[in-house]
């Protein structure tokens, strides 16, 4: 090898180094040209097709709130106002429904499933029972809940009726039948304990009054929860005074009997054998309601009004009712049915206000009430099922009374009603004490006048006028709500 070959030979180096390098170049070039193409191609598709999907089909379970949208992974070139969504997906039914998202033009569905999988909820607890205890699985059960309905049965029944501790399972089944079992256990006992009687403390009572002896009292069992018991009240005569025993007899499923006796002691009444009339006037005060006074101070009579709130400018002549010895007593505030008889807490807020209207205006903290309808009338049940039941004995357990009437006037039945009309219906009665039924309103110029006429009837007989109190005798209808 010559000398000019040997330099030569680094200059084919450099240039096979040059050309491996643009080679290189050539291919990298290449590559990022692929991948631009493939990267355009990959938007070209997105912006054609902009709503990508998580799954063709949505399991989804039973009762939970479902969102088409937690189905959509992503959106490509557009928002959620280009999108509309349709659904048919009903997820209190089992079943498979559809979901379509459309956009330019496009539709992309989906499936969604509406499944069940979730168990019931089952709490259990041990149950103590008597040897006559029918035993259901029910006993055990604190808590059986699903979205859909639950069946409880045991899992391993079997002869339970003798004395002693048994193991029990208990499982609860929906209607996709996923299943929860829990283990408690049944002690069967022999009961040999009479049920005891709660509420029957000694009593008294006015000459002339009553007493239901099975209201207040309870009856309750170690073992039944529904005894029985009976009342024996025969020995007790309300008319006569003296100390009576009112016997209960009490009977529990085993055959277990106790008795346990009330002592009733009956107050003489000093007005029991008097003929006793009571005027009562509803709804005033009213423009009638001093030539009401005014006749009741001539004949020596008391009277009792039971008032309202919608008359207050003749509230002045309460003080007077009060000045001359009648009673003013509560009717109802609004006499408004359907918020007096909405609830029980409507009715005592009616109440208290007029009870802070009669103490506002007379300074007399006033316990005499009358039920707008009586405590008979049936309209309340339209506003609240029940409720006369509940106030006839709460108000006495607040300390008020309140009066019926057994002789109606039936100047409610119109205005101007006939004075020889009203005069028959409230002299009719001969009853030892009378509550007549009369109004004191605008309309009733007729009530007025013949007001004289059965004050003198009643006088003739041999009856008083006085006003109500508390210990009045009470006249009380029967309760038919």
């Amino acid at each position: 090898m010559n000398q000019r070959s040997q330099r030569r030979k680094p200059y084919s180096r450099k240039a096979a180094q040059r050309r491996r390098r643009k080679k290189k170049a050539r291919i990298m070039l290449t590559f990022m040209l692929l991948l631009l193409l493939a990267a355009g191609g990959f938007l070209l598709f997105k912006y054609l097709h902009p709503i990508e999907l998580k799954d063709d089909v949505v399991t989804h379970e039973l009762m939970e709130p479902f969102d088409p949208w937690d189905n959509v992974r992503h959106l490509y070139f557009v928002d959620r106002d280009d999108v509309s969504v349709q659904s048919d997906a009903d997820v209190s039914r089992i079943g498979e429904y559809s979901v379509t998202y459309t956009c330019k033009g496009k539709d992309y569905t989906a499936k969604v499933n509406v499944v069940d999988t979730t168990p019931p909820t089952l709490k259990v607890h041990p149950c103590t029972a008597d040897l006559m205890q029918e035993i259901t699985p029910e006993l055990f059960v604190s808590e059986a809940s699903d979205v859909t309905e639950v069946t409880v049965q045991f899992k391993n029944e079997a002869d339970w009726s003798a004395e002693g501790t048994y193991d029990i399972e208990i499982s609860a089944t929906d209607t996709s039948g996923n299943e929860t079992t829990q283990s408690t256990t049944l002690t069967r006992v022999k009961d040999t304990t009479a049920p005891t009687v709660q509420g029957a403390d000694t009593v008294e009572v006015l000459q002339g009054r009553s007493v239901d002896f099975q209201e207040g009292v309870t009856v309750t069992d170690d073992l039944d929860p529904a005894p029985q018991f009976t009342v024996d009240d025969s020995s007790v005569d309300f008319t006569v005074p003296g100390t009576y025993e009112v016997v209960y007899t009490t009977t529990d499923r085993s055959g277990n009997t106790g008795t346990t006796v009330r002592t009733v002691t009956v107050k003489k009444d000093d007005s029991y054998e008097r003929k006793i009339v009571y005027l009562t006037f509803d709804d005033g005060p009213s423009e009638n309601t001093e030539k009401i006074l005014d006749i009741l101070k001539q004949y020596n009579a008391k009277g009792t009004f039971f008032v309202t709130g919608n008359n207050k400018e003749y509230n002045e002549s309460l003080k007077r009712v009060v000045a001359e010895g009648s009673v003013v007593a509560l009717h109802t505030y609004t006499h408004d049915y359907a918020k007096v008889y909405a609830s029980e807490e409507a009715y005592f807020n009616d109440l208290q206000q007029i009870y802070d209207m009669v103490k506002d205006v007379t300074g007399v903290e006033s316990k005499v009430i009358r039920f707008p309808g009586g405590s008979s009338n049936t309209v309340s049940k339209k506003y609240c099922p029940g409720l006369m039941t509940t106030l006839t004995k709460a108000v006495q357990e607040k300390g008020f009374q309140y009066f019926d009437w057994n002789c109606d006037s039936t100047d409610a039945s119109g205005n101007h009603v006939a004075v020889d009309k009203l005069v028959a219906n409230a002299t009719s009665s001969t009853a030892q004490h009378i509550n007549i039924l009369m109004h004191d309103t605008a309309a009733k110029d007729t009530t007025v006048q013949a007001l004289p006429q059965i004050i003198e009837h009643y006088k003739n007989q041999g009856y008083s006028f006085e006003a109500l109190t508390v210990d009045s005798y009470p006249v009380h209808h029967s309760v038919n709500n």
